[in-house]
């Protein structure tokens, strides 16, 4: 009986908190908060029918709002971050050095994007260059530098020169293996072409 009374009331609570938070999610990212708030939906019906006395306070969903409408963090967000490889680099060069580098990188690409920072990324060796990691200030342009990259291959002294997005590792190793599958695929299947679009491979029926 108890639970009984406790189910209405936390409807009719979390009823209130939609409302109430209604005006301040009017900004937000529409697609980015019914995703998070169907997820968390999901999980807080799940825990209801389980144990009503636990699911009875609508603090759950109150976090799943907040999440949603919460500025990126710009230690975590990657989306502007883009990875140049293979571009020399000297004994004692320093960031500004570093840019201009990467800036000839992009005038033959014929897209000068605003950059935020530029900064080598790793420890230094003799074997070989570290990676540049460029963080711009839209996305457009990281979006487009992206596409137009192929065409360093020719470009003399650029050939092995190639751009990436910022990867988390979790994200590194499943292109890794992606990558390992398309090759095996043009290995056994040279009559085919295969390729990569949008995370998956592609291939030529």
């Amino acid at each position: 009986q108890w639970y009984q009374r406790r189910v209405p009331e936390a409807v009719v609570s979390t009823q209130s908190t939609g409302i109430q938070l209604k005006d301040e999610l009017h900004a937000a990212d529409r697609s980015t908060f019914s995703t998070t708030v169907r997820k968390e939906l999901s999980s807080y019906s799940a825990v209801l029918s389980q144990n009503c006395a636990a699911a009875v306070a609508p603090r759950k969903l109150q976090a799943a709002l907040k999440r949603a409408t919460a500025p990126a963090d710009p230690v975590t967000d990657r989306s502007r971050n883009l990875m140049v490889f293979g571009l020399p680099e000297a004994a004692e060069e320093d960031d500004s050095a570093t840019q201009r580098r990467v800036t000839k990188v992009f005038s033959h690409l014929d897209c000068i994007p605003a950059v935020t920072s530029t900064t080598r990324v790793g420890k230094q060796t003799e074997k070989r260059p570290r990676p540049i990691k460029v963080t711009l200030e839209r996305r457009e342009d990281l979006l487009q530098l992206l596409k137009r990259a192929k065409l360093l291959r020719q470009v003399d002294g650029f050939k092995t020169v190639y751009l990436s997005p910022d990867l988390s590792r979790e994200e590194r190793e499943e292109s890794a293996r992606l990558y390992q599958t398309l090759k095996r695929l043009r290995r056994d299947n040279p009559g085919k072409r295969y390729w990569v679009r949008d995370g998956a491979i592609m291939c030529d029926v």
